[in-house]
């Protein structure tokens, strides 16, 4: 089979090392599912990076997670609480409804987060696991296409002492310092890390002068571990970080010096996040208690200028000196999102013959939105919004793997929820015409649903093995945040919720010594995806359900070429078309057998990494160099595959080489070395007039690490 000769889910985190002759490779471990499982025995597809494929320092890590994770692919508002991801075909068809509205669960360590914290930097991380395929029974609501959990560096007592630092183009900066060891000799462990960034942006604005599209981010972390015998372990974790951002919108497309920006204002986009966890660990005799409570404060702020002078000088034929006025057409928000979480688990013990976990679980996210927009062009983007969505989620799951003989496995999950949500809406007029006074609105949203999977895998031996699948997915219904008709006077009503059902086939295979393939072939049918939008003739949002569906073959490779020598490699194809099209999805311009927006038929991943002793130039250490590449194929922005909203293939190419030894390495780097300027999204305002949100260009630079 074909299957048997690619690799999902592997990455550079097994590590091959020499033995008698053979090449043996780590155990991978995941631990997303709630209990640790090898990965080579998991049923389903998986993509396991660490920090060398994710650097600490990147500003872009969700991005940089997309790339490597065959097809998945991020989609960068550049408004913080606004950028979503997708995955195998599967996503929001246009616009992220709240914070809630994610078709991928994102946790970290295991402690689930919403799209308010999506684009928080990755801080003292140890992996990072990605798990295709619906995976509510463990992570709850809307992990409808998948979930990535950020698995952060343990207080295990280890002892480290260690300063990263870079510095390169465009004013970028990076300093991080982690430190960790125990307190108490085998009862009390500690570990903290400090990093700050810089990064002055690399788009010209042509009207206030600068450069937009910076970053200047602080972050910390810190962990204490207590285990005051060999049975129980407490966990307690703090995390800060303050990313403010000068991200570029409503860029015109077909400049000639694209990209430069003629807002007449200097973005602003900040977001602020304090959060804590506290995580007790028992083992029993026959199973493992595991609590884990966690409290989230995000604080998000975004102000922009909706007028871009060069775009709307060549949408409507006007001197672009009308549209520069610092005090008309801006909009600004403000988001508060508090996030509480507590579950409670029993779990089997490593090396049980059936593997199980049992557990319930509450979350609650308090989000608040205040919206004041004041533009010409549309009764909703005027008036002063102040929307409360109040979401709490009630379930109880289980999930176990149980040998049935002549090598087979079965296993499976089941997870009942309930989910609440209630709106509270009030709106007041700016005075633009057409508009209401003023509007109060209450309402509330209940669903209580199943989601859950079943599959069937066989060992063909203890090298090989192949699995078939079937998963129910589920994203829950709820409110719009912006009641973008209330200025109409109109109510919001709860959108429906999205429902779905996964095939997948798939093989798993260590085929040689040191190296590891994988792939799979996946099917999605997926009833009422939430389909949102804006009519660019009116400015009117629209608002309604589709139904979608997508297929495909996705694989990757991790092998050990030589001494030294490692290759990771990955790719996906998929194919992903609206189907069922109802009548209000016509009215909208939607037409049966659309791509679903988003989702590039064809992604790709390469990397090379080569470590020679550098004796042969009388020297210590090693010589080390990296390369890899990433292609994210065309895609649309819309619904309606809309010409303008066609965004091109890229390529990024990043590089590396330096020298180290045991404490001591330094290093020149060129990340996105061909100065690509990838679009996330673009759509047209008129004839010739396209609007673009792009990406960070090339940065060259060089870097330090100092451990001692």
């Amino acid at each position: 089979m074909a299957l048997i000769a690619a690799n999902i889910g592997l990455s550079g985190a097994a590590q091959a090392q020499a033995t008698g002759g053979t090449i043996e490779l780590d155990t991978i471990t995941i631990t997303a599912t709630k209990r640790p499982q090898a990965d080579a025995n998991l049923p389903m597809a998986t993509t396991v990076l660490t920090p060398e494929a994710v650097p600490p320092s990147s500003l872009d890590a969700v991005a940089d997670v997309a790339r490597q994770s065959p097809g998945t692919n991020f989609m960068d508002f550049g408004r913080f609480g606004e950028s979503y991801m997708t995955m195998r075909g599967v996503g929001t068809l246009g616009t992220a409804l709240n914070s809630l509205d994610s078709v991928i669960g994102l946790s970290v360590d295991g402690v689930p987060t919403t799209l308010s914290a999506i684009g928080a930097p990755f801080l003292d991380v140890d992996h990072i696991e990605v798990l295709r395929g619906p995976q509510g029974t463990t992570f709850g609501r809307n992990a409808f296409a998948g979930a990535i959990n950020v698995v952060s560096a343990p207080a295990d007592g280890k002892r480290v002492f260690k300063i990263d630092a870079e510095g390169g183009s465009h004013g970028y900066g990076f300093v991080q310092g982690t430190a960790g060891g125990w307190l108490i000799e085998d009862k009390l462990a500690g570990r903290a890390a400090i990093r700050v960034q810089n990064y002055n942006g690399d788009i010209p604005n042509i009207i206030v002068g600068g450069r937009e599209n910076g970053a200047r981010l602080s972050a910390a972390r810190g962990t204490l571990r207590f285990t005051p015998d060999d049975s129980l372990t407490i966990d307690l974790t703090g995390n800060y970080n303050r990313d403010r951002r000068t991200n570029s919108a409503f860029i015109l497309r077909e400049q000639a010096h694209f990209p430069t920006s003629s807002a007449d204002i200097r973005p602003s986009n900040q977001q602020e996040i304090a959060s804590g966890s506290l995580k007790i660990t028992k083992r029993f005799a026959p199973f493992i208690l595991t609590s884990t409570t966690s409290y989230q404060d995000v604080s998000l702020t975004n102000r922009g200028d909706f007028t871009d002078s060069m775009l709307f000088s060549r949408a409507t034929g006007l001197p672009a000196f009308i549209f520069n006025n610092p005090y008309t057409d801006k909009i600004h928000v403000e988001d508060r999102e508090h996030i509480f979480n507590q579950e409670l688990r029993l779990n089997s013990h490593e090396g049980s013959p059936i593997q199980w976990v049992v557990g319930a679980s509450y979350f609650r996210s308090d989000y608040q939105t205040k919206r004041d927009a004041g533009t010409a062009y549309s009764p909703t983007l005027n008036g002063h919004f102040d929307n409360k969505i109040a979401s709490e989620t009630i379930a109880a799951f289980a999930d176990a793997t149980v040998p049935i003989g002549y090598g087979f496995d079965l296993s499976g999950g089941l997870r009942i929820a309930h989910d609440r949500q209630k709106l509270r809406g009030n709106y007041l007029t700016n005075g633009y015409p057409g508009t209401v006074p003023s509007l109060t609105q209450r309402n509330s949203f209940d669903d209580t649903y199943l989601t859950g999977r079943l599959a069937l895998s066989y060992h063909w031996n203890d090298k090989v093995m192949s699995y078939v699948s079937a998963a129910r997915g589920y994203a829950s219904g709820g409110f719009e945040k912006t009641t973008s008709y209330a200025g109409f006077g109109m109510l919001s009503t709860p959108f429906r919720p999205a429902k779905s059902w996964t095939y997948e086939l798939g093989t798993k295979a260590e085929i040689a010594d040191g190296v590891r393939l994988s792939g799979a072939v996946f099917y999605n049918d997926v009833k009422d995806g939430q389909l949102t939008g804006v009519d660019p003739a009116t400015f009117l949002p629209f608002l309604t359900n589709q139904a979608f569906r997508s297929y495909g073959v996705e694989g990757s490779v991790n092998a050990r070429l030589a001494e030294g020598l490692e290759l990771t490699a990955g790719g996906a194809w998929i194919k992903s078309r609206i189907v069922d099209v109802t009548l209000a999805s016509l009215l909208s311009g939607v037409s049966a057998g659309n791509e679903v927006p988003q989702v590039p038929a064809f992604t790709a991943n390469i990397g090379l990494s080569y470590r020679v002793a550098a004796g042969a130039v009388g020297l210590p250490g090693y010589f080390t160099v990296k390369a890899d590449y990433q292609f994210v194929g065309s895609r649309y922005a819309d619904v309606q595959n809309s010409q303008g909203a066609k965004m091109e293939a890229y390529n990024i190419v990043n590089g590396q080489i330096g020298w180290e030894n045991d404490t001591v390495k330094v290093y020149a780097f060129g990340r996105n070395l061909l100065d690509e300027r990838p679009l996330s999204y673009s759509f047209s305002y008129a004839p010739g007039a396209t609007v673009a949100y792009v990406g960070r260009g090339r940065v060259i630079g060089v870097g330090t690490s100092v451990t001692w």
